[in-house]
């Protein structure tokens, strides 16, 4: 009886894992607006019941998964957080992390900036809701243990600013990026030559306002360059 349970466990798992992998390539091609539960059963070759019996609603698909890809990042944070580095290197790596996410799974930002809307979110389950916001906190305690780890080496000082407001500024600004960049075909229509590279040297001007040292003789390029190569096959 077991067994077969556990049989029956796996397919559900097998199962929605094919429905979510097949909505995200929708979404990256046509857009979650353009996705419809009909389409999409046609396309898993499941009846509309069978995948509502998973996700009561065509927002809780997309809370499930933007929790995917929350997951994702999570996991990266945690192999920058655990790298043989400096802080200042580590937390440099959170963003590199945004910008490798952001070139090989575009799709991944828009389905959380989606999902983190309340006319999305109220209309998933309870449970998924949590998850999403569980895994965005475990992204956040990720970066606040690199900053703890900051303060206690001396590479920051604790009185000059709150590890929560260091953790605001990062987020805010790494968000408002792929929020930028979504929002427009061309950021030079709204007078930015290269948003990349404009996030990537006001990250490093709010790190320098922080006081976190190194402050000379640290090259941003070269840390990225080399964060990208230990990280690409877990990012692609």
């Amino acid at each position: 009886m077991s067994a077969a349970l556990s049989r029956r466990q796996r397919q559900w798992v097998e199962r929605e894992n094919l429905i979510l992998e097949t909505a995200r390539s929708f979404i990256h091609e046509k857009g979650f607006l353009s996705l419809t539960m009909s389409e999409l059963a046609d396309a898993v070759e499941y009846s509309v019941g069978t995948l509502y019996r998973h996700f009561e609603t065509k927002e809780d698909l997309l809370v499930a998964l933007a929790v995917q890809s929350i997951e994702r990042r999570a996991r990266l944070f945690d192999r920058i957080k655990e790298l043989d580095r400096i802080t200042r290197d580590r937390i440099y790596g959170i963003l590199v992390v945004r910008l490798l996410l952001a070139h090989s799974a575009p799709e991944t930002f828009e389905i959380e900036r989606l999902a983190s809307s309340p006319s999305i979110w109220k209309r998933a389950t309870v449970e998924r809701y949590r998850s999403m916001v569980d895994m965005e906190q475990c992204c956040s305690s990720i970066v606040a243990d690199i900053i703890a780890e900051a303060m206690a080496a001396g590479d920051l000082d604790s009185g000059r600013v709150g590890a929560g407001d260091i953790i605001f500024g990062l987020w805010s600004m790494s968000v408002g990026f792929h929020r930028l960049v979504q929002s427009f075909d061309d950021v030079q229509q709204v007078g930015l030559a290269d948003a990349e590279v404009a996030v990537k040297k006001n990250y490093c001007m709010l790190l320098d306002s922080y006081g976190w040292e190194p402050l000379r003789d640290w090259r941003a390029g070269a840390v990225e360059q080399d964060i990208r190569q230990s990280l690409l096959p877990q990012a692609g």
